[in-house]
């Protein structure tokens, strides 16, 4: 299928299409997205709306940055997602990129959640008290590049 998309029109499989259950906090109304490779770097990737294409978010896979990442999440919100255990889920963070982009952060309270075997999934609160909205993003020099090659 073709998408309109902030980059110009794309032909993407409708298989890839994620779908989100509540949607992402603040653009609830928008249910089906699809990851987009960034040039140049396998650290971010866009999620970008099916339905709106104005709507594309940065994301990052956190544990390229923050190998200890580990965001509690409740039993009852990965049921919802049908992800009975960790191999299951793909976990993303959405980056904020301000004018000064050494300012960058990462939103590690809220992750996105993906079943990337039912392409299923939600934006959750984690319920670590140390996880902020806006952590710097910061690259460690032991970090791993942990691409979603289901997504």
């Amino acid at each position: 299928m073709t998408i309109e998309t902030r980059f110009g029109d794309m032909e993407v499989n409708e298989e890839k299409v994620i779908t989100f259950t509540n949607g992402i906090l603040g653009l609830e109304q928008y249910k089906r997205y699809i990851l987009l490779d960034h040039p140049g770097t396998d650290a971010v990737k866009w999620l970008q709306s099916v339905e709106e294409p104005e709507i594309a978010l940065p994301v990052t896979n956190p544990s390229y940055f923050y190998p200890d990442y580990t965001p509690k999440i409740s039993r009852e919100n990965l049921h919802n997602l049908d992800i009975k255990s960790p191999e299951d889920a793909v976990v993303l963070c959405v980056v904020t990129i301000p004018g000064d982009t050494k300012k960058i952060t990462v939103n590690l309270k809220a992750p996105i959640i993906i079943n990337a075997v039912k392409r299923l999934a939600d934006q959750l609160i984690a319920e670590n008290p140390d996880y902020n909205i806006r952590e710097p993003l910061k690259l460690k020099k032991d970090s791993v590049d942990r691409r979603c090659e289901s997504c």
